[in-house]
């Protein structure tokens, strides 16, 4: 197998931080949606936190599912 060079090599880089950033952000949502449930629970969510909290409840597995989907599909 052949080494990338110049623009490949970049590239690549790039699309490996890409992936990286993805699974940051979905860790991170992970997390902000664990706080929100818990906060849930000690008093009435605010509209906003109310909206954070359904679109991440509805994002996270349609992202985990779309991610797997493409995994097995490479």
């Amino acid at each position: 197998m052949q080494n990338p060079k110049g623009a490949d090599y970049l590239i690549t880089v790039l699309e490996n931080i890409k992936d990286l950033t993805f699974i940051l952000i979905f860790i991170s949502s992970i997390i902000y949606r664990r706080q929100l449930k818990l906060t849930k629970w000690k008093r009435k969510l605010s509209k906003g936190e109310m909206t954070m909290y359904l679109i991440t409840t509805i994002a996270l597995p349609i992202y985990g599912i779309t991610y797997f989907i493409l995994l097995l599909g490479t």
